[in-house]
């Protein structure tokens, strides 16, 4: 399915699902809850995902992300839902650790736990992956010194927070792939800032003027990239450095297309919220037994299984050329 079908398909859902909210619920309807990082265009895209997959699998959707990024918030977010009695959590954790008391509170109230960007989730029934993490962080470091055409100097690398877990997990398989493979290289720092645009331009800029061998910054958190492109176009520092993030597109755009960012990698947030919503209503039809190796959905093929999470690795790339292809 196509990236810009898919963003129509689910502006139809959300208005549908939109109006089932006011009306009352069914007593055997199913209510499935999504839980973001953060109240960002990335989770955004996750919501809508979390919704086009409850219309998909007949079940109610609600969602929620706090403004901030704050593990204790969303804690308390998962907490009013376990209290709401819904039927599954769809969540993706700002931290991993602060969350497994509340899935445990869940589990034992009969709610469902899939997580997203979590591997290996304590307390979760699944965890849901789009992309290998290990190779995720690989391929990131490949693509960062094929852009910046080999250059000798330091980088930085951006995570959410140091207990986001699938952003230090690349981060991790990104320093150890550039030790082994790219000795010209030195790393400065991880800086966990982001999910924060402002303060992530604002340290691109710091770093720059700093460190003058500064190669680049990789960015793993969905509002990162942008505030680097943004406070490098507002210097006009195009091409200074190399810059290389997982973000939205459309919130990229134009940093691409003027070269003050290089490239995304990135999946699409909706689609594992599509397929976290498939499995928690699998689990809830009483069909968790056939959730395991040699399992396979039909749109998504078929995932390597890691304790508890399901890896399907289908990383896109977006840069200037192919950028307008993606609609989210």
């Amino acid at each position: 399915m196509k990236i810009k079908t898919l963003l129509s398909t689910l502006a139809v859902s959300l208005t549908i699902c939109s109006t089932a909210a006011f009306s009352e619920t069914s007593a055997d309807e199913l209510t499935f809850a999504g839980v973001g990082k953060v109240n960002t265009p990335w989770f955004v895209r996750h919501k809508q995902g979390v919704m086009l997959g409850a219309e998909e699998n007949n079940v109610k959707g609600v969602y929620k992300a706090a403004p901030i990024a704050s593990h204790k918030k969303q804690a308390e977010i998962v907490n009013d839902f376990i209290k709401d009695g819904v039927n599954a959590l769809l969540v993706v954790p700002n931290d991993a650790q602060s969350l497994e008391k509340a899935f445990l509170a869940a589990k034992k109230n009969g709610i469902t736990v899939i997580t997203h960007e979590s591997p290996k989730q304590v307390n979760a029934d699944f965890d849901v992956e789009l992309i290998d993490n290990e190779k995720f962080g690989i391929l990131l470091m490949d693509e960062f010194v094929k852009l910046s055409k080999g250059k000798k100097g330091t980088y930085a690398i951006y995570v959410g927070s140091l207990t986001v877990p699938s952003h230090n997990l690349w981060a991790q398989a990104a320093i150890k792939h550039q030790k082994e493979t790219y000795p010209q290289l030195e790393l400065i720092d991880i800086l966990p800032i982001s999910e924060n645009r402002g303060v992530s331009g604002k340290t691109a800029l710091s770093l720059i003027k700093k460190h003058p061998d500064l190669v680049g910054i990789i960015s793993l958190g969905s509002e990162g990239a942008p505030g680097i492109g943004k406070s490098l176009q507002h210097k006009k520092l195009k091409d200074a450095i190399t810059v290389v993030g997982v973000a939205t597109p459309n919130d990229t755009k134009e940093y691409l297309k003027e070269d003050y960012v290089q490239e995304l990698i990135l999946w699409d947030p909706a689609q594992a919220a599509r397929v976290q919503t498939i499995l928690a209503k699998m689990i809830a039809d009483g069909r968790r037994d056939e959730i395991k190796p040699g399992f396979s959905l039909s749109e998504f093929g078929a995932p390597r299984f890691d304790g508890n999470t399901l890896i399907f690795d289908d990383p896109l790339i977006v840069t200037k050329d192919n950028v307008d292809n993606y609609d989210f």
